[in-house]
């Protein structure tokens, strides 16, 4: 295939791509704009479908991607939720530290004997039971922490990955109604020219428009859909405009050398500092960890509640008559444990907890294969992104400037204009999902460690 053939069978697919598989993206040096352009020479009112997506009408909001991290992570309504779940527990800690057995009224009379008795009977818990209570209500609370700071990071990752989706749609329909209007530009500017431009190149130049127009309809669509998804995980209405600005790199993570183009090596010297981090401080493991201070202390339970519970009973005695008599009474009942010794309960405590001990091998196995996964792809894409901004955009950027300048001065067709144009735009569609490529890889290890990664 020819390279000029290779050329236009990229475009189809760039124009024609959903653009909804993006991998992980990295903040631009660059905001993708075209160099300036000198005034057409001839001017024309620009065409209604060159405009930005339709304005809705709520307000217009200008968002950075770590606002949106921090927004969603605060105000999202599943972090609220389990938040207002640490009520509850700290009620079951307030019913067990008030789990006293309440007295008894008892009267003892008999006419035989003519004894009357009156008193209080109380229930005394013996082996630490209320205070082993008390810690195992208590430690839920540290499984309600560990399991906040899993839903942070996983609304911390998806708000990257919505973000990314939508900057990289807002730029997508940018570069479309740049490729229109610069063709409408070029067809302009040949107007004005001396001599004749060959039909077959002006009819190639409206083909291309005509593609960009259609590629401009679906993108400005996925723009709308990407807003209405970012909207809703911000608490917006549907209304609200979106601004995105592009995500800088200015603070890069730790654990990537942007100096270090050798992608293979940056990524094992990132991952063995990462995976001693990841296995320290991933929330899930503390869960696992909590869990299994659970289950100790509900064992702990167990044992104490094999200890009798012993009932006292005390109060006055009368017995009437020609010279009645008032004395005291006394009772003390004790259990005897002799079938029940919470065999069951002490079984299940053990077997929870080797079924924990296990769940956390597993999961830190999981891990280390999320981790390498996921800095393998952030350390590529970042190499890619390298590669755009340093490479790839000035050279097309310049490549479009010299065709536009040679054609305005008769030294090269006008074809030539129209499709390094086109090649640019392509270039910058290929920068701006790789850019989404490298934060959704961000997220990626962000999520696996489990704490913000940048």
């Amino acid at each position: 295939m020819s390279p000029l053939a290779s050329l236009r069978a990229l475009s189809v697919v760039l124009y024609f791509g959903t653009g909804a598989a993006i991998a992980a993206a990295g903040p631009p040096l660059t905001e993708g704009q075209p160099p300036p352009r000198e005034v057409p020479l001839l001017q024309r009112p620009e065409p209604r479908e060159l405009a930005p997506a339709p304005l809705r009408p709520g307000p217009v909001q200008r968002w950075a991607v770590e606002e949106v991290i921090r927004t969603v992570e605060t105000n999202h309504p599943r972090m609220k939720a389990l938040k207002a779940q640490r009520a509850v527990l700290d009620a079951k800690v307030l019913t067990a530290r008030s789990s006293i057995p309440n007295p008894s009224l008892l009267s003892d009379n008999g006419t035989a004997e003519y004894t009357y008795r009156l008193g209080l009977t109380q229930t005394l818990e013996l082996g630490g039971k209320r205070r082993r209570r008390v810690d195992v209500a208590g430690s839920q609370l540290a499984v309600h922490d560990a399991e906040l700071r899993i839903l942070a990071a996983t609304l911390r990752a998806e708000a990257r990955r919505t973000y990314m989706e939508a900057f990289f749609a807002q730029e997508r329909e940018a570069q479309f109604i740049e490729l229109i209007r610069s063709v409408d530009e070029l067809l302009g500017q040949a107007e004005a020219l001396p001599g004749d431009i060959p039909r077959a190149d002006v009819l190639e130049a409206s083909t291309t428009r005509l593609r960009a127009r259609q590629a401009l309809e679906q993108a400005k669509f996925e723009h709308l859909q990407a807003d209405i998804r970012l909207n809703s995980l911000l608490g917006n209405p549907p209304s609200v405009e979106l601004e995105l600005t592009s995500p800088a790199r200015d603070r890069p993570p730790k654990w990537l050398d942007l100096g270090n183009d050798d992608w293979r090596n940056e990524f094992l010297a990132a991952y063995d500092h990462l995976i001693v981090e990841a296995l320290r401080q991933r929330p899930e493991l503390a869960r696992l960890k909590s869990a299994r201070e659970v289950v100790s202390k509900e064992e702990r339970l167990a044992r104490a509640n094999r200890a009798p519970d012993m009932t006292l009973s005390a109060g006055p005695d009368l017995v009437p008559g020609g010279k009645p008599t008032w004395g005291a009474f006394f009772m003390v009942s004790l259990q005897v444990p002799i079938f029940n010794r919470q065999q069951g309960p002490l079984a299940e405590a053990r077997a929870s907890r080797e079924h924990l001990e296990q769940e956390g091998a597993a999961l830190a196995h999981e891990i280390a294969r999320q981790l390498a996964d996921a800095v393998a792809l952030a350390s590529f894409q970042q190499s890619q992104v390298r590669l755009y901004e340093g490479e790839l955009l000035p050279n097309a950027d310049a490549v479009y400037e010299d065709a536009r300048q040679a054609f305005l001065a008769n030294q090269s067709p006008f074809l030539v204009a129209v499709r390094a144009q086109e090649t640019r735009v392509l270039v910058y569609l290929a920068y701006f999902r790789a850019l989404a490529a490298y934060h959704v890889a961000l997220a990626g290890v962000e999520q696996a460690l489990g704490f913000p990664a940048i």
